[in-house]
């Protein structure tokens, strides 16, 4: 029987995430009735059209954003082999409004518990053993990143047990070999995982990182983890203090010049040592750097930040420019 608020697979178009062969859009609530309902923002997950890898690329969107804002994102990295998950998390609080720059000096720390509130939820006890609940973030356990994502891989086997899913977590033979204790299911085989996000998803994904040796991090337009005064900027301690899982060899950027927190994305990456110099990404691969930026006019037909947009959003980003970037940042 098909499960309320998931779409069967069909034998149609696989195109701009249409529903066609190998996916599957799935209302979060239906994976976890714990989570929020999000009939009209769902999951949005598909099998690789090209020659699979046995890698899984996952999605952040931004801030008010949804998994459908990156149907061009998820078509690319399925053509070059990927399982891809379009994932829907809670990102209607923006990093900027979560920790302004007036908060510099009273709450330093700020970024490091609104990363991980979004990630484990509020309250919740993270890898490291710490503890966090950002005063304004409001994420609960069901609806905090981890949960979300584990139990979509879990609930995709379970209901395409053909299709790969199960490569992802750690099992053998189809017996997961480690639940995770937090949220009660499956844990991910996180160096298979390769994840990439927008503006504040990337902020998220980079968090992962400092817990989880992921396959690679793509950071699209972000993050924005530093205070801002003037031309200075002062990034987050989680990130100058070290300490990242994930290598720096691992992290990569695509950041737009006319974007409107350039600095602020900079600084970050600097603070990171992500391998420079900066390189034009239409120098075309292999790019022989791990920060590329873009200059490439945009297609927004809304929005002021229409640079800051472009990097990854279907309507912003002229159609398969940044196919090639994009894949890099995956580690493709």
């Amino acid at each position: 029987m098909l499960a309320a608020g998931c779409t069967q697979p069909s034998s149609g178009s696989g195109g701009g995430g249409s529903g066609g062969v190998n996916s599957w859009t799935v209302n979060p609530a239906v994976v976890d009735p714990a989570t929020t309902s999000d009939p009209q923002a769902l999951n949005v997950a598909y099998g690789p059209t090209g020659t699979p890898r046995g890698e899984l690329a996952v999605m952040l969107h931004g801030t008010g954003s949804n998994p459908q804002a990156h149907y061009e994102i998820a078509a690319n990295l399925r053509a070059r082999g990927f399982h891809v998950i379009l994932l829907r998390y809670s990102a209607s609080l923006g990093t900027l409004g979560a920790c302004p720059d007036s908060g510099a000096l009273s709450f330093p720390d700020c970024h490091r518990q609104f990363r991980s509130e979004t990630i484990f939820g509020a309250g919740v006890t993270d890898p490291d053993g710490n503890t966090y609940d950002h005063p304004t973030a409001n994420i609960s356990q069901a609806d905090s990143v981890s949960n979300r994502l584990l139990k979509l891989v879990d609930f995709l086997d379970g209901f395409a047990p053909t299709k790969g899913w199960d490569q992802f977590q750690q099992s053998t033979g189809g017996t997961c070999d480690t639940v995770n204790a937090t949220y009660g299911v499956c844990d991910l085989d996180w160096s298979k995982v390769s994840a990439l996000g927008h503006s504040q998803g990337a902020g998220v994904v980079l968090y992962l990182g400092k817990f989880f040796d992921l396959n690679a991090i793509g950071l699209l337009s972000g993050p924005f983890d530093s205070f801002e005064d003037g031309s200075n900027h002062t990034v987050a301690p989680w990130i100058t203090e070290g300490g990242m899982d994930t290598p720096a060899s691992d992290i990569r950027s695509l950041t737009h010049l006319v974007d409107y927190s350039l600095g602020r994305i900079r600084s970050a990456l600097d603070a990171l040592g992500v391998a420079g110099p900066e390189v034009d990404f239409a120098s075309g691969p292999p790019y022989g750097s791990n920060r590329l930026v873009t200059s490439a006019g945009s297609t927004c037909p809304w929005d002021a930040s229409r640079g800051h947009n472009s990097t990854a959003v279907d309507v912003c980003s002229p159609d398969y420019l940044y196919y090639d970037a994009w894949s890099a940042l995956a580690g493709a």
